[in-house]
């Protein structure tokens, strides 16, 4: 009795995979198609970013510099604030 149940619920866990994969379940997808184009998934380009999505005219990074003042005691594995 206990093999009848494992068989049953193998067939119907494999049956549901098979259906979850299935393309036409999903037919918003473009992973059917595996030469087709991108634009419906990638933004347009702009000033920012290319369409390759390399940085374009305008594409600025914001930049931080921080002084920090610590001790590392490798020992312990401790890392202590020096602050004044």
């Amino acid at each position: 009795m206990n093999k009848l149940f494992t068989l049953t619920g193998l067939l119907f866990l494999s049956g549901s995979f098979a259906m979850a994969q299935n393309i036409q379940n999903n037919p918003g997808s473009n992973h059917g198609n595996k030469f087709e184009q991108l634009g419906t998934i990638l933004p347009t380009p702009n000033e920012q970013r290319t369409a390759s999505g390399a940085p374009g005219v305008k594409y600025w990074q914001q930049r931080a510099d921080y002084n920090i003042k610590c001790e590392l005691d490798e020992k312990i594995c401790y890392l202590r604030d020096l602050k004044p």
